[in-house]
C-alpha cells in the first residue's frame, strides 16, 4: 500500500504514515496501489491503471452520518414492510368478505412486498 497523501511505501497494517504523518487512506495526492502521483480530477492511475475514483467515491460517507446510522436505516427499510404485511393481514381477516377495507389491507400487503424486493434490488446493486 502507498500513502495517498505523500506516496511512500507502507506496510497494509499502517495506521499513520511515517513520511506525512497522515492517515495513509486519507488524500488524493498519490495512487494507493503504486504511489504514482495522480491528478485532481483523474479516474485511473495512468502508472498501474488502478481506479483512483473510489477513495474520492466513499469519502462521503465517512464525513456524514456514521456507520451506524447507516445500519439503523437499512434495518428499518426491511423493519417497515413487516408493518404493512402485519397491518394489512389484521385488517385482510376482521374485514368483511366484498368491503372495501379488504381491498385496501391487501394493498398494505403488496407495498410491503414491493418494498421489500426495491430493498433487496437496491442493496444487490449496491
Amino acid at each position: 500500500m502507498f500513502c495517498r497523501n505523500c506516496g511512500k511505501e507502507l506496510l497494509d497494517q499502517a495506521v499513520a504514515c511515517m513520511g506525512c504523518g497522515m492517515d495513509p487512506k486519507e488524500g488524493y495526492n498519490h495512487c494507493s496501489t503504486c504511489g504514482e502521483e495522480i491528478q485532481e480530477k483523474q479516474i485511473i492511475c495512468t502508472a498501474c491503471g488502478g481506479d483512483v475514483t473510489m477513495a474520492k467515491k466513499t469519502e462521503g460517507l465517512s464525513e456524514g452520518w456514521s456507520k451506524g446510522v447507516y445500519i439503523g436505516l437499512l434495518l428499518a427499510s426491511f423493519i417497515m414492510p413487516l408493518f404493512g404485511w402485519i397491518y394489512g393481514g389484521i385488517q385482510f381477516n376482521q374485514s368483511a368478505e366484498k368491503s372495501p377495507r379488504k381491498q385496501q389491507s391487501l394493498h398494505y400487503i403488496y407495498a410491503g412486498i414491493a418494498t421489500f424486493l426495491v430493498n433487496l434490488v437496491l442493496i444487490a446493486l449496491t
